[in-house]
C-alpha cells in the first residue's frame, strides 16, 4: 500500500496540489472513512482575489482587509492559563497557540491584542479584533451580538469550588449556596444563576486575581470554568457542584461571514487530525471533550463536506438568555436615544431582564429597612450608652467605657467584617439575620459615640444647676444624635459585606452577569446621596421640632 502511494504521489503532486493531498494522506491511514473526506481549505491569499498593493479601503468585509494588509488581529486572554497568558515572549497558551497555527495557513502575520472577560465583545464590536480566541463561551445571548464560529474549540463546566469546611459540606447544589459569599469574575456567563439562588458575589476584574484569592485562602466558595479552577486548585480545596456545560467559539464580527466559513472548514480538520488534541497535550488543557470531537468529526455524517450545517454535528449555544421585563423593550430605546442624542454611553441593566429588577428592587427594599433600622438603633443606644456613662455604679460605667473606646479607635468595616463572621461561622447566614447584625453593629458604632455626646451634656447640665434628666440631655445633644445618625445612613452599604442584599450587593451582582459597572454604581452613587439627604433633612426637620423643649 504504501509502496503504491510513493508511485501515485508525484502524479497527484501535479495534478490536485498539496493541500488536497495532505487530505489523502490521512484518509490512507483512516480508510474506513475515506469516502466522507473533507477538504482543508488552501491558502488565504488563494481563496481573495486581488493583491496588497497599495492602502487597505476601509469598507473591505474582513476576509478581504486580513488579505490586504497580511494580518490578522486576534484578541487573546492574559490572564487565563493554560489558555493564554501574557509572557516576555507574547502571549502564550493553548488559545494563542491556535491562533498562530491559522495565521501561518492563512498566510498573515498575526497580532495580537489583550482581551478581558469583560470588554471582549466590547473589543470586537469597535473593529479592534478581527476574531477573538478568548475563552469566549458561545450562548445564545452572545449569538445577538457576534459570529460564533462552528465548530467549537473547546467546551467547559462552571464549577463551584470551596475550602474542605464542614460549614461548607451542604453546600452542593445551587440552592445551598443562598447566602453564601461566592467570588466570580465580571462577566462570567453563569453568574446570574448564582445570584438567582441567593449567592452573594464578590467579584474581581480578572481570572488571575480571582486565582489569587483562591490560593491564599480569602475566597471559601469560588466559582469559574473548571478550565482555570481545577488545574491550580488547592488541596484543601474541592469541588462543590458543576453546571452549565458551555462551548467556546472563535468569534468574529455578523459582517465577517467569509472568514468564519474559512475558520469552519479549518477548524474541522483541526479536530479530525488530532491538531487540537496535541495542542492540549502540549498546554495542560483537558482533553476528554477534544477526544470526542475528533470521534465525531472523523466519522460520517460529520465528514462530509456539508457537516457545519448538521445538527448532529455542531453543538448549540447555551441558552442562558433572561427573562426580559415589560420595559426593557423601552429601557433599550432610551439607551439608544441618550446614545445619539446626548452621546451618553449607559446601559440600564437592572431594567431589562426579571432577574436584575428583582434584585434592584429587592436591594432597595433592604436598604431602606437598613436605614430605617440604623438610624433607630442609632437613638435608643444613644439613649443607653448616655444612661450608662453617667450611672453611679462603676460596674456599669467602666465596661461601657470601654466599649467606647474599643469602637472610637477601629474602623466600623472591622466591626462589620469581625460579626460577619461569627455570623458565618454561628451557620447564621441568612438575610434577615444579616440584617439584624447589620443594624446592631451600626447601631453600636454611632450609638456609642452619640452616647458620649449625651453624657457630656448630662454632666453640663449638672454644672449649670439645670435639671439633668436623661430626656434633658438628650434634647440638649439632639444635634450630635442626628449627625450621627445620619453617619449610620451614609455606612449602611458597608452591611453588604456580611451578606445583606441591600442595593451595593445587588449592583455588585447585577453588573457580574450584565458586564457593566458604569450606569450600575452610578446609579447606586445617585440613590445613596439622595438617601441621605432625606434622612439628613428628615433629622433637620426633627431637630427644629424639638428645639421648643430643649429651652
Amino acid at each position: 500500500m504504501r509502496h503504491a502511494w510513493l508511485c501515485l504521489r508525484p502524479a497527484l503532486m501535479s495534478r490536485i496540489g498539496p493541500t488536497v493531498l495532505a487530505v489523502a494522506g490521512l484518509l490512507l491511514g483512516e480508510p474506513a472513512h475515506a469516502a466522507a473526506a473533507v477538504d482543508r481549505p488552501t491558502r488565504l491569499s488563494q481563496l481573495v482575489a486581488g493583491d496588497a498593493e497599495g492602502p487597505c479601503p476601509a469598507a473591505m468585509e474582513t476576509l478581504e482587509r486580513v488579505t490586504c494588509r497580511k494580518e490578522i488581529r486576534v484578541g487573546v486572554r492574559a490572564d487565563y492559563p493554560p489558555f493564554g497568558q501574557s509572557t516576555p515572549d507574547g502571549p502564550q497558551g493553548f488559545e494563542p497557540a491556535l491562533a498562530r497555527l491559522l495565521a501561518e495557513r492563512m498566510g498573515v502575520d498575526i497580532r495580537f491584542v489583550e482581551v478581558s472577560a469583560a470588554d471582549r465583545m466590547v473589543v470586537l464590536g469597535e473593529d479592534r479584533v478581527d476574531m477573538l480566541i478568548a475563552t469566549t463561551g458561545h450562548t445564545v445571548q452572545r449569538d445577538e451580538q457576534a459570529l460564533f464560529v462552528r465548530p467549537h474549540y473547546f467546551e467547559s463546566h462552571t464549577v463551584v469550588v470551596g475550602q474542605r469546611d464542614a460549614a461548607l459540606h451542604a453546600v452542593n447544589s445551587l440552592d445551598a449556596l443562598a447566602g453564601h459569599t461566592v467570588c466570580v469574575t465580571i462577566g462570567n456567563s453563569t453568574n446570574a444563576d448564582l445570584a438567582v439562588h441567593g449567592a452573594r458575589l464578590m467579584l474581581f476584574s480578572s481570572a488571575r486575581r480571582l486565582v489569587e484569592q483562591i490560593q491564599n485562602g480569602t475566597c471559601p466558595l469560588a466559582a469559574h470554568d473548571d478550565s482555570l479552577l481545577l488545574p491550580l486548585l488547592p488541596r484543601h480545596y474541592e469541588v462543590k457542584l458543576s453546571f452549565a456545560p458551555l462551548p467556546w467559539g472563535i468569534v468574529v464580527n455578523r459582517r465577517s461571514s467569509s472568514l468564519a466559513q474559512l475558520l469552519a472548514r479549518e477548524l474541522r480538520w483541526l479536530h479530525r487530525d488530532g491538531t487540537l488534541l496535541r495542542l492540549a497535550r502540549q498546554h495542560g488543557v483537558g482533553m476528554p471533550w477534544l477526544m470526542s470531537q475528533q470521534v465525531r468529526w472523523s466519522a460520517p455524517p460529520c465528514n462530509a463536506a456539508s457537516a457545519p450545517d448538521d445538527p448532529a454535528c455542531v453543538d448549540p449555544p447555551r441558552d442562558n438568555r433572561l427573562a426580559p421585563t415589560a420595559v426593557a423593550g423601552a429601557a433599550e430605546a432610551l439607551e439608544r436615544w441618550l446614545q445619539a442624542t446626548w452621546k451618553l454611553d449607559i446601559t440600564l441593566a437592572m431594567l431589562k431582564t426579571q432577574v436584575a429588577w428583582r434584585l434592584f428592587l429587592e436591594g432597595v427594599g433592604y436598604s431602606l429597612a437598613l436605614v430605617a433600622g440604623a438610624v433607630l438603633a442609632t437613638v435608643l443606644l444613644a439613649l443607653g450608652f448616655g444612661a450608662g456613662l453617667c450611672a453611679r455604679s462603676r460596674w456599669l460605667r467602666w465596661p461601657l467605657w470601654c466599649v467606647l473606646q474599643v469602637v472610637q479607635s477601629t474602623p466600623m468595616v472591622m466591626f462589620m467584617a469581625a460579626a460577619g463572621m461569627l455570623l458565618s461561622s454561628a451557620g447564621l447566614v441568612t438575610p434577615v439575620m444579616a440584617w439584624a447584625v447589620a443594624v446592631v453593629v451600626l447601631g453600636l458604632f454611632n450609638g456609642s459615640n452619640a452616647g458620649q455626646a449625651v453624657a457630656e451634656a448630662r454632666r453640663h447640665l449638672r454644672d449649670a444647676g439645670r435639671p439633668a434628666g436623661l430626656l434633658a440631655a438628650a434634647l440638649h445633644a439632639r444635634a450630635q444624635i442626628a449627625s450621627f445618625a445620619a453617619n449610620a445612613t451614609r455606612g449602611s452599604p458597608v452591611a453588604s459585606l456580611i451578606g445583606v442584599p441591600e442595593l451595593l450587593a445587588a449592583q455588585t451582582d447585577i453588573a457580574s452577569f450584565s458586564a457593566e459597572s458604569t450606569t450600575t454604581f452610578g446609579l447606586l452613587l445617585i440613590f445613596y446621596m439622595a438617601l441621605v439627604s432625606l434622612v439628613v433633612a428628615l433629622l433637620k426637620r426633627v431637630q427644629a421640632r424639638l428645639q421648643p423643649y430643649a429651652t
